[in-house]
């Protein structure tokens, strides 16, 4: 389960994000989004998203005080019930794709399975682990 990023396939047109607020958020709601564009052009851009099975060790589960969050089946969850938003978690997340809007902790749940942003991604940059280019 996951997906793969490819930086260099990226163009920043924010399908994914959008994708991503829709489902999460109802609506275009770019801060809702669970994964973040960040230009840096010239260079490619930043793609900040969770790493599920890159993630060493998952640093955000031991770093939540409350335990809002938990592993299952090889994605990390928060709770938002449970998140007090104090951003312990954002603080040690290599990948820095845990932002806390709102109060809660955010961060991407691959949507159950079927992540929105790799259907919305028409140049490939986003895709299912283990499916070919």
């Amino acid at each position: 389960m996951g997906f793969v990023v490819d930086v260099e396939k990226c163009t920043e047109c924010r399908r994914c994000m959008i994708a991503c607020s829709l489902v999460k958020s109802g609506g275009v709601r770019m801060q809702s989004s669970r994964i973040d564009i960040r230009p840096n052009w010239p260079e490619v851009p930043e793609i900040r998203v969770c790493r599920f099975e890159d993630c060493v060790g998952h640093p955000c589960i031991g770093s939540c005080p409350v335990t809002a969050i938990r592993e299952s089946n090889g994605v990390v969850l928060i709770d938002a019930e449970s998140c007090i938003g104090c951003g312990s978690c954002a603080a040690v997340c290599p990948y820095q794709s845990i932002r806390i809007v709102g109060g809660i902790a955010l961060k991407c749940d691959l949507c159950g399975g079927n992540p929105a942003c790799v259907s919305e991604c028409v140049t490939g940059a986003i895709r299912n682990r283990g499916v070919a280019e």
